[in-house]
């Protein structure tokens, strides 16, 4: 057993009352293993958090902080205990949870685009666990993507509580800061610390506030694919701050109330944040309010639909009526059953008789607004600027051929807007 080490125990291993079966990751102060009750495989997996570092109270904390909380959005604490390596029976504290079959937040974005409904659902959930966590006096001090994990179902869970405290709860660490990702780090924190930076007992107290600044980053850094601007140095004038904007480009879909919830988070002032619980209800009603317009388009097609439905078959009709007035006389004459052989050997018309003209059907005109895809003005020498969008006019009068458009006694064809180039680099 001496040779057992807490982040490479092999499979078969037991820890308590638990069977390991693999690992699932470590970093710098546990293993996550993957496991089931000792004698009861059947059953849904746990997930066994291991520390590599004997005595490790940040165990101790995280089990006393998880047990105050019962949220959906959280995994669940079934078990903690301590496990004895080698001679010197030094005790790994560890720690089994529920298990969460999912994806990190900013790979479940990366894994295909996402709407700003999906973003609002994932987001209001964490603030929701922020608020049941805050609620009984804890703080997380470390939310960011690669602590939520976001399940097939689209569902959240706040992770990871290893650098959580609560009211009252010793402290661990002698540093101005305790354990945390310093891009998700509030303006009050860095402006402490450098404040500070000389005395060796100075502590910043976070609060609820810093987990709020935190999910705003981890909303910016989820939606923009960077992180933002961060604060102004100590020292400067606020005034002089620059704006924590939204950058152009893969935002662009996002609607200005979410937007602004972001920028909201990220507020300079604490006090302008917000609570979890007042941002967590502000996105459910934008969440609400985009569930409610899908249902009124998908509510309102069929009155886009039956227009159209009745267009064609007053189409099919006329055509139907064309058709009959074009058929042969001999056709007319024999009820109609006049066949396919006989329309191939009918008398050619008489080379004084003039052919009867084709009929073209009925003309489109040119849409008030540009189509997907056509060029906007400026438009190329050859093309005409009609209703906002460029068009190519074509040698023909209307009424015009399928695929082309009438006005003013011309027919045109839309001109495709040009082919942006790349700005991605050569692999």
């Amino acid at each position: 057993m001496d040779e057992l080490f807490p982040e490479a125990l092999p499979s078969g291993t037991v820890i308590g009352s638990w069977k390991l079966e693999d690992c699932a990751g470590y970093g710098t102060y546990g293993a996550v293993y993957r496991a089931h009750r000792v004698g009861k495989t059947e059953g849904p997996p746990v997930a066994l958090k291991l520390a590599r570092y004997p005595g490790d109270e940040r165990f101790i904390r995280e089990a006393g902080l998880l047990s105050r909380l019962q949220h959906p959005h959280v995994p669940r604490l079934l078990d903690s205990g301590s496990w004895k390596r080698g001679r010197a029976r030094n005790e790994h504290p560890y720690l089994v949870m529920q298990w969460v079959e999912g994806l990190r937040l900013y790979a479940w974005a990366e894994q295909q685009p996402r709407t700003p409904l999906q973003i609002l659902r994932v987001l209001s959930q964490v603030a929701r666990a922020l608020e049941s966590l805050h609620a009984r006096r804890g703080l997380h001090r470390d939310v960011k993507g690669e602590n939520i994990l976001v399940t097939p179902e689209g569902r959240a869970f706040l992770m990871d509580f290893g650098c959580g405290t609560w009211a009252g709860a010793a402290p661990l660490t002698d540093g101005i800061l305790a354990p945390g990702t310093r891009p998700y780090r509030s303006p009050q924190s860095l402006r402490f610390q450098w404040d500070h930076r000389h005395s060796a007992t100075s502590h910043y107290e976070a609060t609820p506030s810093d987990d709020v600044y935190a999910l705003g980053v981890t909303a910016y850094r989820l939606c923009t694919g960077a992180y933002p601007l961060p604060p102004f140095p100590p020292g400067e004038e606020e005034h002089g701050q620059q704006e924590k904007l939204m950058p152009s480009g893969r935002h662009d879909f996002l609607r200005p109330e979410l937007e602004a919830l972001i920028l909201r988070m990220l507020s300079d002032r604490p006090q302008d944040r917000g609570s979890a619980t007042e941002l967590a209800e502000a996105m459910e009603a934008l969440t609400a309010t985009h569930v409610a317009q899908a249902v009124r388009r998908r509510k309102g097609w069929p009155y886009l639909v039956l227009p159209l439905a009745a267009g064609l078959l007053v189409l099919i009709s006329l055509n139907l009526n064309l058709e009959r007035f074009r058929a042969s006389p001999s056709s007319l004459r024999d009820g109609g059953t006049g066949g396919v052989a006989d329309a191939a050997v009918a008398d050619p018309p008489a080379s004084g008789d003039k052919p009867e003209p084709e009929v073209r059907g009925l003309s489109l005109d040119i849409p008030q607004e540009p189509l997907p895809g056509q060029r906007r003005p400026p438009c190329l020498r050859s093309q005409t600027s009609i209703r906002g969008g460029c068009w190519i006019e074509i040698k023909a009068a209307p009424p015009c051929e399928e695929g082309s458009y009438a006005w003013k006694d011309a027919c045109y064809v839309p001109a495709p807007a040009p082919r942006r180039s790349s700005t991605s680099d050569s692999p």
